[in-house]
């Protein structure tokens, strides 16, 4: 996550109060901004809230403070995807008779997508999420994952081919 220092989240993660303070306050907009992505946009605050209160409660568990960006976009990305859930579950049941209602395109689309990286090899679920998500440069991306900045473009490549194929394939199981 660009911008938020290691020392910091350390600090935090091993109790320090104002570092766990001054964290927040510094990954909250990147919180947001995920769950702008993640969510429906009336959700979003909602997500953000959620999403600082699980840093809060979880925060010493986290195992590398390297894992910190994908470990907070995971956080967003579950709650998101457990606030949309429901709320759709909700409006399809008032739509009485209409027994082929599906989601709607751009939050079907985010969810397909969500389970296409999450079933990525983690090298390349890894390169991922740090470029487009953590939108991190690939000379920074390369550094975090300690390779060279050649092998992220190829795990990027590779990865957003998988992800391709696995959108292009049916759907199987998906309910509608």
């Amino acid at each position: 996550m660009a911008g938020i220092d290691p020392a910091l989240v350390e600090a935090a993660r091993a109790g320090d109060g104002a570092a766990l303070e001054a964290l927040l306050r510094v990954a909250r907009p990147q919180i947001r901004r995920y769950a702008e992505r993640y969510c429906a946009a009336q959700m979003a605050e909602d997500a953000t809230q959620e999403a600082l209160f699980t840093v809060y409660r979880r925060l010493p568990a986290l195992r590398s403070v390297t894992a910190f960006p994908m470990w907070l976009l995971r956080i967003v990305a579950r709650i998101c995807f457990g606030l949309v859930s429901p709320l759709w579950r909700r409006i399809e049941a008032l739509q009485d008779d209409d027994k082929n209602a599906v989601l709607p395109e751009d939050i079907e689309l985010r969810i397909d997508l969500e389970r296409a990286i999450e079933a990525l090899p983690r090298t390349h679920r890894e390169a991922i999420l740090l470029f487009y998500y953590c939108e991190l440069p690939v000379a920074e991306t390369a550094a975090r994952l300690g390779i060279s900045a050649e092998a992220v473009r190829v795990r990027l490549h590779r990865g957003r081919a998988l992800i391709r194929d696995r959108l292009a394939a049916p759907a199987v199981g998906r309910e509608t």
